[in-house]
């Protein structure tokens, strides 16, 4: 009996592309064999195979646009005689949803009653991935074309479409700043040079975060923060936490500690709506945590880290930091993030100043901890010091209410009881 693998979920409404087909007519597959890598705009997922049998067509190619539901690839299932695989007729692929740009009004384009569009000037497809990734840009997509000539609107035109935006002086996306572009020099008169392509990590880290920064009016402030009980007893545990499969480290404290801040201060746990002139108070806390892979900078998310105890968080973001460096993140590892932290300390650094993760309103920063001097009235002690600085949206939050998040956090962290209270 041949049985159609069709794609698994990549998360609400996202749409991936086949980067990787890793098995060809004739293989035999065993059931959760890698079979596809589907990269999306947040991470590369390999796709596991559904049962044991042999390949018997592979329906997609390198490069497709995919989204869950479509049929990938068809497997003589093992046991079952031998089947034609005309006899099966392959499941349709849904079409994306098509738009009409003439008419289109200044902020989206006007969908279209039909399924199928010739490609004209007026009338063209979009594919769902690029209709998000527009949205989230503020692209109207009644201004892009198919760089390719078809009539679909990929995800790479809505992204090409914006650097050519910005190469040009163009405003990015709403809320955006004009960014002039400028010609480099010849680097070659001067010497031996290489050139090297940058990752779609890379690619996709950049854009987010010229976004994030033009869209985004930044501003931070800094603090230390007097950790020399938290390190002792983060010592003293840490064996315990090893033991039950985790690391105690000082990120996984300090994302507990961000929980309690961000219950007080529910303006950091939340995003700005521009077009409704809304702030949204999100009321769950996935606090995200910056790694450093060899792809480039990740992000994963501990869900509903409130409601979990300081082994648990050290546990899952062990787990979480090995699958994001490994690259092998499942979808839900980087989404819905509403806080993140980005810890440098094990490298160094005495400050360091973040781009907030858009569409979130906070980030903060944590470089390497050092011994200082302390006057305790009477005599210099040692007393080890991190340096912490916050980022914000100044539509959301102001000055002050960012100094009151990092000495809220500041006392946690001085006298981890404050956090139970």
């Amino acid at each position: 009996m041949t049985h159609e693998y069709k794609l698994p979920s990549l998360g609400d409404g996202v749409t991936g592309k086949v980067l990787e087909i890793l098995v060809k007519p004739g293989d035999t597959v065993q059931k959760e064999q890698i079979v596809l890598i589907v990269g999306t705009d947040k991470v590369d997922a390999e796709m596991p195979i559904d049962v044991d049998g042999v390949v018997e067509e592979i329906v997609v190619k390198k490069g497709d646009d995919v989204t869950e539901g479509n049929v990938i690839l068809r497997i003589q299932a093992a046991g079952a005689a031998t089947a034609s695989p005309a006899a099966t007729t392959p499941a349709p692929t849904p079409a994306p949803e098509p738009v009409k740009v003439a008419a289109a009004p200044a902020d989206v384009a006007t969908p279209v009653q039909t399924t199928s569009a010739p490609a004209t000037p007026g009338n063209f497809r979009v594919s769902p991935l690029a209709r998000k990734r527009a949205k989230e840009l503020g692209i109207n997509l009644a201004d892009v074309r198919p760089t390719d000539g078809s009539n679909r609107l990929s995800y790479k035109d809505v992204v090409d479409f914006v650097k050519q935006k910005m190469e040009k002086g163009g405003s990015s996306a709403q809320g955006g700043t004009a960014m002039a572009h400028k010609p480099l020099p010849n680097f070659e008169k001067f010497g031996t040079v290489e050139r090297q392509a940058q990752s779609r990590i890379g690619v996709l880290t950049a854009d987010n975060m010229v976004y994030a920064f033009n869209a985004i009016p930044h501003a931070w402030i800094s603090e230390k923060a007097d950790i020399t009980k938290l390190e002792k007893l983060r010592q003293e545990n840490k064996d315990k936490v090893k033991a039950a499969g985790g690391a105690l480290t000082t990120t996984a404290i300090i994302a507990k500690a961000v929980c309690s801040v961000l219950k007080k201060m529910p303006q950091f746990n939340a995003s700005y709506d521009l077009e409704k002139r809304e702030v949204i108070f999100k009321k769950y806390y996935n606090i995200g945590i910056a790694v450093d892979t060899p792809r480039g900078l990740l992000v994963p998310v501990l869900q509903h880290t409130d409601q979990k105890n300081l082994t648990e968080i050290s546990v899952e973001l062990s787990e979480l930091s090995v699958r994001t460096r490994d690259g092998k993140n499942k979808p839900e590892d980087l989404d819905g993030g509403t806080f993140t932290i980005s810890n440098i300390g094990g490298i160094g650094g005495t400050n360091m100043i973040s781009i907030v993760n858009w569409p979130q309103v906070a980030i903060l920063s944590i470089t390497a901890a050092q011994m200082e001097p302390f006057w305790n009235g009477s005599a210099f002690e040692p007393r080890l010091m991190m340096p912490m600085t916050i980022g914000w949206d100044h539509r959301v939050i102001n000055g002050a209410d960012a100094a009151r998040f990092l000495v809220e956090l500041k006392k946690i962290l001085e006298e981890p009881f404050l956090g139970w209270l």
